[in-house]
């Protein structure tokens, strides 16, 4: 029990510093950096505490947009968010973005918040980023991924 009160102590933290002018536009800039290494045509939040850093990302970028309602999103789309815990919201949000038309899908969450990591066969994506203060952390699928029913 203190392990899962510690993961949502440590998410809340997060989410809070984002209030933070510096460091939301460091978050956007470790976003935007991925967004361009892969190509990304679509940005979307995986969770509501995302949406934030997607605007920011989207406002800063101009060759980026977001999908909107059920619009199309083009090949290639970044899903954003700010934790990684189980891998469930990025599941979600992969799962929308196949929905819509995407063929490649990378995730960029900036925290996770658990010892197990969810790996991006876990998530339904291509590949996984985790950026953090220490050190970045990158998963890949094995060719086309299905979400496995987080």
């Amino acid at each position: 029990m203190s392990d899962l009160l510690a993961a949502v102590g440590t998410a809340q933290t997060n989410i809070d510093r984002l209030a933070q002018p510096d460091q939301l536009r460091a978050a956007v800039e470790q976003v935007t950096k991925v967004a361009h290494a892969f190509g990304a045509q679509t940005v979307i939040a995986a969770s509501p505490v995302a949406e934030r850093l997607v605007s920011a990302v989207l406002l800063a970028s101009d060759d980026l947009m977001g999908l909107i309602g059920g619009g199309s999103t083009g090949s290639k789309v970044l899903i954003i968010d700010v934790n990684l815990a189980s891998g469930t919201s990025v599941a979600k949000a992969a799962r929308t973005a196949r929905h819509a038309g995407a063929n490649h899908i990378r995730a960029a969450v900036l925290h996770q918040v658990t010892d197990v990591a969810a790996a991006a066969a876990d998530c339904g994506v291509d590949e996984l980023v985790v950026l953090n203060e220490t050190h970045t952390t990158s998963w890949q699928a094995g060719g086309r991924t299905t979400d496995s029913g987080l």
